[in-house]
């Protein structure tokens, strides 16, 4: 496969998962009479009508122009679910959206989440093409499309910012960066977590912090008085989830059966733990972090794949700790399995591929709500802590030591 290694040819493995997702729903509309049906065919859970997540917003502006607030009823959703996006996206009843655009909204993210994928992915080596294909086409990326969830726009925002801002002037590269972050979390509130992109640099600690704090007072000015009915609005069960709570709740009933009902009324026990579990994972694998490029390949903070593969770790990990979310948000490890598969297009070494396959594992569990289905998360979510974390710990100390020895060679960083 390398010796064809022209653009299109690298990204044959998302074309070909894109042809086979349009061919098997293509067959399920001839044989199941519509689209909602024919996605069964993917063992996808579908709904109708189509676009659901689409619909809690182009249907919150119906309820917000008909004078009520979308915050309190969930009177005009079709699954009478009240809002829980923040209050920027109802601005778009200004472009004349309402419920009538959901199918084109829907259509749209699907749309634009497929470029991205061909923008991000590229395979020179025929176990990385199996892999993107397979990532592709799992349940959590289809689940995103056939919800027609804004994570999908979150997603593509994140990939087309970073790869324009690789090509502007290095002096600017901070100031998009930080710039791409507010508007996400503006429009999102998790991507503020992808702020620690910037702890490699001279001051990267303080760097952080204050990308995080403008980019939540934008938030919080944006959103005000809504904020607390957006985290009130947000659901936590643990069917069609991962995180800390459906994780630990699935271990404490197949082992310490007093610890459920103690999870369910305590909302803090399952993140406190996750934050636990975490720290000790790290903690347990520092000692041997020089051993660490052998499993798998250093994250890049400088270009990039690496910054969304960074990014990528960051919001699975919040996501995880922040006790339940959808399973179409695991689609942000899609950038870290392209930055697996990055390693594997070398053709020296497979030491990306278990790692890949746990992803993959996770990727494809099948919706439903057991032990064996979290076990993929929480192995995920351990090599996630230690991966990220090692590689925030070594480039912290590593951007701390060189400026200290080279003070006027980091003046322009």
């Amino acid at each position: 496969m390398q010796k064809h290694t022209g653009p299109l040819v690298l990204r044959m493995p998302v074309f070909a998962a894109i042809a086979a997702i349009v061919i098997v729903l293509g067959i399920g509309i001839y044989t199941r009479g519509n689209v909602a049906d024919a996605w069964h065919l993917l063992r996808i859970p579908s709904l109708s009508p189509l676009f659901a997540d689409t619909r809690g917003l182009t249907h919150s502006i119906d309820c917000l122009l008909a004078g009520q607030d979308p915050y309190k009823t969930g009177s005009f959703d079709p699954w009478h679910r009240p809002l829980n996006y923040p209050p920027i996206w109802l601005q778009l009843r200004h472009l004349g959206v309402t419920s009538r655009s959901s199918n084109l909204i829907g259509t749209m993210l699907a749309i634009i989440t497929a470029v991205a994928c061909l923008v991000l992915f590229r395979a020179k080596t025929w176990p990385s093409a199996l892999i993107i294909f397979f990532a592709l086409t799992s349940r959590v990326t289809l689940f995103a499309v056939e919800r027609g969830n804004i994570d999908q726009l979150i997603f593509a925002l994140l990939i087309f910012g970073f790869f324009w801002i690789d090509r502007q002037r290095a002096e600017l590269r901070s100031l998009f960066s930080g710039l791409l972050i507010g508007l996400l979390t503006v429009l999102k509130i998790y991507p503020v977590v992808t702020a620690i992109i910037f702890i490699h640099r001279k001051n990267g600690l303080m760097k952080v912090i204050l990308t995080a704090t403008l980019s939540i007072a934008a938030l919080v000015l944006t959103a005000g008085r809504r904020l607390p009915a957006v985290f009130a609005n947000t659901p936590r069960e643990p069917d069609f989830s991962f995180g800390s709570f459906p994780f630990f709740l699935a271990v404490g009933r197949h082992t310490l059966h007093a610890s459920a009902p103690f999870l369910i009324s305590h909302r803090a026990a399952a993140p406190l733990a996750a934050i636990i579990l975490a720290s000790l994972s790290l903690g347990v694998a520092l000692p041997f972090s020089d051993r660490l490029d052998q499993f798998l390949p250093r994250l890049d903070f400088d270009h990039a794949r690496g910054r969304l593969a960074i990014s990528g770790l960051a919001i699975f990990c919040f996501a995880f700790i922040f006790g339940a979310s959808y399973d179409y948000r695991i689609m942000f490890l899609l950038p870290v399995v392209a930055w697996l598969t990055e390693d594997l297009n070398n053709n020296t070494s497979l030491r990306a591929l278990p790692a890949a396959i746990l992803i993959l594992l996770l990727m494809w569990s099948p919706f439903r709500f057991s032990v064996f289905h979290e076990i993929p998360d929480g192995l995920v979510f351990v090599m996630a802590s230690i991966w990220l974390g090692n590689s925030i710990f070594h480039h912290a100390s590593a951007a701390e030591q060189s400026s200290r020895l080279h003070p006027e060679a980091l003046k322009s960083i």
